[in-house]
């Protein structure tokens, strides 16, 4: 009878989450202003657009291809940096072997805080205390990498199995031997994927960074915005889809390798793949964009003094601030379930073990490629150009590069599903539709579940820089607040950012422990 009570007691609870999940995305929905006529109305706008932007105009290609190497640099530097500085970190920060409490908590503190502020939030920092410029892009990497690549760092060292550890310690051995045959041997090719994906996603994310005036592409890229220069534009755009394109694929080939490599079948000649990768890349990067020390050591002083202008925080708009960050989570959620709506049918599709049709496979792979190519705040501005100024334009760009993600991600999750279920339930002659929910759903829900919260997680530090473009949220008011050098609203904005960011990722990081 008590798990009778139990179970019903469940159910009640579950109906009452889908109820309150419900009435949370319609209020999204409404705050976002999503609406079918405003797409409708933008349909000719977007039209005309397109047609402005055709025939490309590759006059400039020179200059194109300049900036793109500097672009690929700056990603390249960030990374390097952010590297060197986050393994230590990763390593302290690591419950298994951190040197004591403190430490520990002190680290993952740091690196919640350094995850939960927009890359773009640090190139606004930088480009006023340090100059318009490179060098403001590549710290802004930096601060962001650490964040991320601290936090990557640590699950890898936590993952790792201590008995060989226990077992060097116990012949004697010294601490360098222990860390490196005991340790690194361990984590080493996870820390490597790890690497490699923020590598990726720094070119892409350096790829915007000038929209602030942080160098690179993105400023001359919304230089010819601001003139019309559509035809600019579209070269622009196709050379910047074909870069990000290429790293993605040679970054994917090389997690590969560095994952599933055999310890026989070629793979000294894959690993050494990977570490002349990773030597071109540096070598690019002095290359193209030498690293400014004399402008690093003379503007670390100015930087001092932009954060010094930030107290006490100004509270007077915090009202105004609190209502635009619930617009800002709103633009999120709405984002995440369009994503959601769009990524079911298109994983489906690109499972090989649901389609067996390879050019549709080809053609769906592709276009997926292209959404997570491109920068949502790239969709925005062209979507601004089409909707108008509103928060659905920034739904819409968040949602478009997110399909981009969560597609592969629920391709892959298919194609690794048990098949011994569903054989069963076929031998059976059970219906299409039964077969359908039981063997397929009941095994990939909890992850597709895991993915779309991880994805919540992300898209509300994305809905906070839409506004940077007139795409909604609290991004115009913090733009807006460094211009007009209210530093201290600037402050206040960027704690509620981190505040809002970190109470959001706990959460959803809680929820998908329990899902998986």
């Amino acid at each position: 009878m008590k798990t009778m009570k139990s179970l019903a007691m469940n159910k009640r609870v579950e109906y009452a989450l889908w109820a309150i999940a419900f009435f949370v995305i319609i209020w999204s929905f409404q705050i976002s202003q999503v609406s079918i006529t405003a797409l409708m109305d933008g349909y000719q706008y977007g039209v005309d657009l397109v047609k402005e932007m055709f025939p490309p105009n590759f006059k400039n290609f020179d200059t194109i291809v300049e900036l793109l190497g500097e672009t690929v640099a700056m990603g390249v530097w960030g990374t390097i940096i952010g590297t060197i500085i986050s393994l230590p970190l990763g390593f302290l920060g690591a419950r298994n072997l951190t040197p004591n409490k403190i430490v520990y908590v002190l680290i993952n503190e740091l690196t919640n805080i350094l995850r939960s502020i927009p890359d773009i939030v640090y190139a606004l920092v930088f480009v006023v205390s340090v100059a318009v410029g490179s060098l403001a892009g590549i710290l802004a990497i930096v601060f962001a990498t650490i964040g991320l690549l601290t936090k990557f760092y640590i699950e890898s060292f936590e993952s790792i199995d201590m008995k060989p550890i226990e077992a060097i310690r116990s012949t004697g051995s010294g601490y360098v031997y222990m860390l490196r045959h005991g340790i690194f041997e361990q984590a080493l090719p996870l820390i490597s994927n790890y690497t490699l994906y923020l590598l990726d996603h720094n070119i892409r994310i350096a790829m915007v960074l000038g929209l602030v005036g942080a160098g690179g592409i993105g400023m001359e890229l919304y230089g010819e915005l601001r003139y019309f220069s559509y035809d600019k534009v579209a070269a622009m755009l196709i050379c910047i889809l074909v870069i990000l394109s290429l790293i993605d694929r040679v970054s994917n080939y090389a997690r590969e390798i560095i994952l599933h490599s055999s310890k026989h079948n070629k793979e000294y000649f894959k690993k050494t793949f990977v570490a002349i990768l990773f030597i071109a890349l540096g070598v690019v990067a002095i290359i193209y964009k030498p690293l400014e020390l004399g402008s690093l050591i003379t503007g670390l002083p100015r930087v001092y003094e932009t954060l010094a202008g930030f107290f006490p925080l100004d509270l007077g708009r915090i009202e105004e601030f609190g209502l635009l960050m619930l617009e800002t989570i709103a633009m999120a959620i709405a984002a995440t379930v369009i994503a959601i709506v769009f990524s079911l049918p298109l994983g489906f599709v690109l499972a090989k073990n649901i389609n067996v049709n390879i050019p549709t496979r080809v053609i769906v792979g592709e276009f997926i490629n292209f959404l997570r190519a491109m920068p949502d705040l790239l969709f925005a501005i062209i979507l601004v150009s089409i909707i108008g100024l509103s928060p659905f334009a920034g739904v819409l760009a968040i949602a478009l590069h997110v399909t981009g993600f969560l597609a592969k991600f629920y391709a892959e999750t298919i194609e690794s599903i048990d098949e011994k279920p569903i054989e069963a339930l076929t031998s059976t002659g059970s219906s299409k539709l039964h077969i359908l929910y039981h063997g397929y759903f009941k095994q990939i829900v909890p992850l597709f579940h895991s993915y779309n919260l991880y994805m919540l997680d992300r898209n509300v530090r994305a809905s906070t820089t839409m506004g940077l473009v007139g795409a909604g949220g609290i991004g115009f008011e913090l733009v807006m607040s460094i211009k007009l050098f209210e530093y201290q609203q600037t402050a206040t904005i960027i704690l509620l950012i981190i505040i809002v960011v970190s109470i959001i990722s706990k959460v959803s990081s809680y929820f998908r422990k329990k899902l998986v």
